[in-house]
């Protein structure tokens, strides 16, 4: 993946696997990734490099883990436990 926008078209064609599986969990986290992806694009007014993809996963990856230590604090483990699934 060298190329600018792989990690998109990766990602969409794994919840078009997920989707056809009925993996509703999987298709919903793939969403979220794709959606990220797709507004730091927007941000940008252009194609994404593999390292501004990278940098956007590690940002989503540490709100996950943000919320994962405020649903465990406020005593919301399935929550916390979503959070964890997602990561």
């Amino acid at each position: 993946m060298t190329d600018a926008g792989a990690l998109e078209a990766q990602v969409q064609q794994q919840m078009i696997a997920a989707m056809k599986a009925h993996d509703a969990e999987r298709t919903g986290t793939l969403r979220l990734i794709k959606a990220a992806l797709k507004n730091k694009s927007i941000e940008k007014r252009g194609p994404l490099e593999p390292a501004e993809e990278q940098q956007a996963l590690a940002t989503m990856i540490k709100q996950r883990r943000d919320s994962i230590e405020q649903f465990t604090k406020g005593n919301r483990p399935e929550l916390a436990a979503k959070e964890a699934a997602e990561i």
